[in-house]
C-alpha cells in the first residue's frame, strides 16, 4: 500500500538511533514518522553497555532516571590461574561523579530495555514507532 507522509522527516528504523533522533524532533516540534520493518521491538541484545557520554546524552533526554534504576554496574571480571585458584577484579576504575564527568563509568543494561526505555519516553513526547512498516521506496519531486 502506497502512502504519503506529510512528516517533515521519515525515520527507517526504530532502534535506539532512530529512537533518540524521533526523541530529538518530538522535543524540537518537528513532525516526524517513525517505521520499522520488524513487526514489533527486537527482543534481543546486541549490546549491553552504556557508556559514560551516552548516559549523560540520556539525562539531557529526560531518561538517565530509568537508565539508572533499570540496570547496574559491572560484575568483576573472574580470572582462573593455574592450579584451579581464581581472581575477582574490576573492570573498570571506581571513580566519584565530577562536573566534567557525572557518569564515570559504563553502566550495563540490555539493549531491548534501554530502547524499551527510549519508546516510553517518546510516547510521553507525543511519539511512537510504526512496527511492521518498511520504506520500499522514494521519489523527490520539485518541491
Amino acid at each position: 500500500m502506497e502512502r504519503r507522509s506529510g512528516s517533515d522527516v521519515l525515520i527507517c528504523g526504530a532502534g535506539a538511533a532512530g529512537l533518540v533522533l524521533a526523541i530529538e524532533l518530538a522535543r524540537r516540534g518537528v513532525s516526524f514518522r517513525l517505521v520499522d520493518k520488524l513487526p514489533a521491538p527486537f527482543r534481543g541484545s546486541r549490546g549491553k553497555g552504556i557508556q559514560p557520554r551516552t548516559l549523560e546524552v540520556f539525562e539531557d533526554l529526560g531518561l538517565v532516571d530509568r537508565v539508572i534504576a533499570s540496570g547496574g554496574p559491572y560484575p568483576p571480571e573472574r580470572e582462573y590461574r593455574a592450579g584451579g585458584s581464581a581472581r575477582d577484579a574490576a573492570l573498570f576504575e571506581a571513580r566519584a561523579p565530577s562536573p566534567q564527568e557525572p557518569y564515570p563509568v559504563p553502566w550495563m543494561l540490555p539493549q531491548f530495555l534501554t530502547e524499551a526505555l527510549l519508546r516510553e519516553r517518546l510516547v510521553e513526547l507525543g511519539g511512537r514507532p510504526e512496527f511492521g512498516c518498511e520504506l520500499v521506496g522514494f521519489a523527490q519531486d520539485d518541491g
